[in-house]
């Protein structure tokens, strides 16, 4: 009898694996595969359609770290995280503060402020690509009729004015995420102490540093890890707006993948800039599960 329900428990537990297969497989193909095939293929020169590959071993590593495009996507990369992630954060918690204080239609400003973060970026990039216009554009032309001609620029023409204008029109995108997520967590924090605060004779402003922002200090850190892995893999933008131009000012990881793909069909590199993405982002991940973790063991506490 003891034989028999050993034998039906081990049965049920055969069922459930093949019930999971159909995730691993997917998984297998679709993570895994993809990958391991980048991995393997950054120690060799190919192009990507041709049989014959060239093993380099670590050659195209040791390229790529004297390439001048890939020195560009590197300080492109940490300007465009200092210039967003940072910025989206301070609007988002002053812009969450203020509504959190019950201000009137306080609902319709969070819906308002946060429907940006769910646009399609193509289509945000296909708005502010004749917004930034040089010659007909709103701006420009706003500039004009204010009188401002010397600010009038071409914003996607020039290195500067374009990096600034993806930084500009990205924390436009995600501040209503992360006012959201400010907020959310916000409502968490008791009224009593804001009014054991007050009655301590502390004003709002007073309450707002020394009791609000360090009891966010999990959304904080989460909204910067979120952020630095979104900025390694932004593509969209950029290649919507400016194509990664001019002369690579606004070159990141993703797009710099693709030109060597399909522009200059060098797989091997272009292989290379996947596996050093992979494990910025590995990293990344890494300490962002470890943050948890540790933030989850003195909750317990």
């Amino acid at each position: 009898m003891r034989m028999e329900k050993s034998l039906r428990r081990e049965h049920f537990q055969n069922e459930g694996y093949l019930f999971i297969f159909p995730l691993f497989l997917f998984f297998g193909v679709f993570c895994v595969y993809p990958l391991l095939f980048n991995f393997y293929h950054s120690f060799f020169e190919w192009n990507g359609m041709s049989r014959n590959k060239l093993f380099t071993g670590i050659e195209n590593f040791r390229l790529l770290f004297k390439d001048p495009i890939m020195l560009k996507v590197l300080r492109n990369q940490v300007i465009f995280f200092l210039g967003t992630v940072f910025p989206q954060a301070f609007f988002g918690i002053i812009i969450a503060y203020i509504i959190n204080r019950k201000i009137a239609a306080g609902t319709f400003f969070r819906t308002l402020l946060y429907m940006p973060s769910i646009l399609t970026i193509s289509i945000i990039g296909t708005i502010f690509s004749r917004m930034l216009e040089p010659n007909i554009g709103a701006i420009n032309t706003t500039l004009r009729a204010l009188g401002l001609n010397a600010l009038a620029l071409q914003w996607l023409g020039r290195p500067g004015p374009a990096l600034f204008s993806l930084i500009v029109v990205n924390v436009w995108t995600w501040t209503g995420f992360s006012m959201l997520l400010y907020n959310v967590n916000m409502t968490h924090i008791s009224e009593e102490l804001y009014e054991a605060a007050t009655i301590d004779g502390a004003n709002g402003f007073q309450q707002f540093f020394r009791l609000t922002f360090p009891l966010l200090r999990n959304t904080h850190l989460s909204l910067i890890l979120l952020g630095s892995i979104s900025t390694l893999k932004t593509f969209d933008l950029p290649y919507v707006l400016t194509k990664a131009g001019p002369n690579h000012a606004t070159e990141f990881f993703s797009t710099y993948i693709y030109l060597l793909s399909f522009d200059y069909f060098d797989q091997g590199r272009s292989s290379a800039v996947v596996t050093i993405l992979f494990f910025l982002a590995l990293i990344l991940t890494i300490i962002q599960l470890r943050m948890y973790g540790v933030l989850g063991q003195k909750e317990e506490k």
